[in-house]
């Protein structure tokens, strides 16, 4: 059996940069999200934080939107160590 750890963060997206403009997640209960109306460059923030988390070996399992509050629950193989 594989032995993996979880982690749990929550992310506030970053303001809207001109007046009027709206974005709209929705995410399924499958944990899939759709980003609607997205603006030049607003996701940006979003890609810098996959790379970070997959650089410490984190895969992102679920993520959910509220409030402009993004929930992400990662999991990572755990090192174990050998014994012997």
């Amino acid at each position: 059996m594989i032995p993996w750890e979880y982690q749990i963060t929550i992310h506030e997206l970053p303001e809207l940069k001109a007046e009027g403009q709206k974005r709209t997640i929705e995410c399924d209960q499958a944990g899939l999200c759709f980003v609607h109306d997205v603006f030049q460059g607003g996701l940006q923030w979003l890609e810098d934080l996959f790379q970070e988390k997959g650089k410490e070996g984190w895969e992102l399992i679920q993520s959910g939107y509220h409030h402009r509050q993004l929930f992400c629950i990662w999991k990572r193989r755990k090192e174990t160590v050998e014994k012997g």
